[in-house]
């Protein structure tokens, strides 16, 4: 057991690198960093009764860290980025837009076939149930039917 007095040297030793490291896993964002590294501590803190003097303390912050990072970019919606600051889509919206790319390999898909897998790849996994009732299939009648039309594709390469 670590004891509270012995905690707080430990945040102190070990706090900068651990804002380091979430800083530049985190996209440089410090607002992100200071979030998520103050959580690695609330962590540290509640779990400190369970941890040994002798457990590699430095190591159980990284993979704490490397958690508490994922959870937060699990949470975060994606960041918005304007069409003005990216050259790339003024450049596209300038010529026009996209072209119109021939050949695809959906192409060899049947409009069935299509609407099947834009229905699984856009609901997320707990919906894929629902999506199945939609369509009048269980859920691993779906998961076949995508199976063979992923084979189907991969056939075209």
């Amino acid at each position: 057991m670590i004891e509270p007095e012995h905690c707080t040297l430990i945040i102190e030793k070990y706090y900068r690198e651990i804002f380091s490291y979430c800083y530049a896993k985190l996209g440089y964002s410090h607002h992100s960093a200071e979030d998520c590294t103050q959580e690695v501590f609330v962590v540290f803190f509640s779990k400190h009764e369970r941890l040994d003097e002798t457990d590699n303390i430095r190591l159980w912050l990284y993979r704490t860290a490397d958690n508490v990072i994922k959870t937060f970019l699990r949470k975060s919606p994606p960041v918005a980025v304007s069409i003005e600051d990216s050259s790339e889509a003024m450049n596209i919206a300038d010529s026009g837009g996209f072209t119109e790319v021939s050949d695809s390999p959906l192409d060899i898909l049947d409009q069935e076939e299509r609407q099947l897998l834009e229905l699984y790849y856009d609901s997320d996994y707990g919906q894929r149930t629902a999506a199945a009732k939609r369509l009048g299939i269980s859920l691993p009648a779906l998961y076949r039917k995508v199976h063979r039309i992923k084979k189907k594709l991969r056939a075209v390469k």
